[in-house]
């Protein structure tokens, strides 16, 4: 070293941040988070968010220490699903809580978004959005690719104060429902959904690395977590969405909207105003 050359110091290494989750979606209903209406009024106690037609359907794991921790719940708003007698006016909505059940985020269908970009596509094309609890923006999660021998995208986007990060999530083409997770600038896969082929219920394993902390944090992580959950229902809304366009082109049917859908879709400029 020259004698006034001053020691360089060492740069500190980049670490990637890991993160490994489970929606575990059950077998039957029969489930000890589900049974008992005491439980069910306690649960709607702590929540407004938990609704009296709300069903528990689901538990989110996380791997932690090499551990494997209940991190929360998801249930689903069954008098929208399963007690709406006509099937083409069904309307998802999922709900996720934490495991002390706290209200953690929602995805909802949204229906005339859905049908109208299908209609314009000639493919089932649905469409949600997500509300993630103390996040301040709404997340439009859309089907934009897919059709025959072609795999299906979803995307959305994360809006922080540096930007905004697109999410896309592309299907990976094979028997399972897989999903590789990548980042829209540079095209960089940072994480994966693996569903488990022959599980009963349901199972989704999201995995995440990343030195980028946006792309592990707890906005993105619940946003994959409700759509890992809505997987369940995908084929019946893809039937939905078929069945509803054949008979929209031919003017038979007429779709209807619910009061929180339009809710979500008003002009906040103009509320203002009034």
């Amino acid at each position: 070293m020259a004698k006034n050359e001053e020691p360089q110091e060492k740069a500190t290494p980049i670490t990637e941040i890991e993160r490994k989750i489970t929606v575990d979606l059950w077998k039957t209903k029969l489930h000890g988070e589900i049974v008992g209406i005491k439980q069910k009024e306690e649960h709607m106690a702590k929540s407004r968010q938990f609704t009296r037609d709300l069903e528990l359907f689901g538990e989110v794991i996380e791997k932690k220490k090499g551990e494997d921790k209940t991190i929360g719940y998801v249930g689903y708003r069954k008098g929208l699903w399963d007690e709406e007698k006509d099937k083409l006016e069904r309307r998802l909505v999922i709900k996720l809580f934490s495991k002390s059940m706290y209200y953690q985020g929602t995805l909802e269908e949204m229906v005339g978004r859905e049908f109208t970009r299908s209609l314009s596509a000639r493919h089932d094309f649905p469409s949600f959005n997500l509300m993630i609890d103390d996040y301040e923006y709404l997340i439009p999660l859309n089907k934009i690719r897919g059709g025959w021998f072609v795999p299906e995208w979803f995307v959305f986007r994360i809006d922080d104060e540096e930007g905004f990060i697109p999410i896309i999530l592309k299907h990976k083409m094979g028997l399972g429902i897989d999903y590789r997770i990548v980042h829209g600038i540079g095209e960089k896969q940072f994480g994966k959904i693996d569903g488990k082929k022959f599980d009963v219920g349901g199972r989704y394993d999201i995995s995440l690395k990343s030195t980028d902390e946006r792309l592990v944090d707890n906005v993105l992580v619940r946003a994959l977590i409700l759509f890992a959950a809505s997987l369940k229902f995908h084929e019946e809304i893809f039937k939905k969405i078929k069945k509803g366009t054949k008979k929209m082109r031919k003017n038979e049917w007429y779709p209807t909207l619910t009061n929180e859908e339009k809710l979500l879709r008003r002009n906040p400029r103009a509320i203002l105003r009034k």
